[in-house]
């Protein structure tokens, strides 16, 4: 299944042709549709920047996904989001690292418990083992879940990637119709 997933992502990473860092060509590749206007809106929200920003995406929101896929936070470092991509890989790396520790430690309790001759040390060996078997399955659907997070995480940054963006730390005052002023601190990464 994980060879089927390797062969469909790379005939879908080698099938657009374009450098890795520069914009998108929406002649090869149109992944969203272009708002055209129509005599409906133009009273309540004339369209007043006509700008595609689709020429200016990093990657295609598809290759994103599955380069998330194959390799948790590939795909965010393709969009540019190098803290994203270093803390996703680095989590997924610890989850399936875990997952391979208790893993073993699972195994060789079972072992144990096997070769047990009383019944004390096969109780206590049958607990090791039921332990270490769980935190093995904690572990790999955390790994499981970083790899949903990352995929879908890479899709949606690729496609907000060609809008202009006001990254870093934002301060905002906003007055509320009760009178009253809210203040709003953001951080965009």
């Amino acid at each position: 299944m994980r060879l089927l997933l390797i062969l469909i992502a790379f005939l879908v990473s080698t099938s657009i042709t374009h450098a890795e860092n520069e914009p998108v060509d929406t002649n090869d590749v149109a992944d969203t549709v272009l708002f055209e206007g129509t005599r409906i809106f133009d009273d309540i929200s004339p369209v007043t920047n006509a700008d595609n920003y689709e020429k200016r995406m990093y990657q295609p929101p598809t290759r994103a996904l599955f380069k998330s896929m194959l390799i948790p936070g590939w795909g965010q470092w393709g969009n540019r989001r190098h803290l994203k991509a270093v803390i996703l890989f680095g989590l997924d790396v610890w989850f399936i690292g875990s997952a391979i520790h208790y893993g073993g430690q699972a195994s060789d309790f079972r072992s144990k418990w096997d070769a047990a001759d009383n019944i004390d040390d096969a109780r206590n060996y049958y607990s090791l083992y039921l332990d270490r078997r769980d935190e093995r399955n904690k572990f790999t659907w955390y790994a499981v879940i970083i790899t949903f997070l990352s995929m879908f995480d890479a899709y949606v940054d690729a496609h907000l990637s060609g809008f202009p963006a006001a990254e870093g730390v934002d301060l905002s005052f906003r007055p509320e119709q009760s009178g009253t002023m809210t203040a709003t601190l953001s951080y965009s990464f």
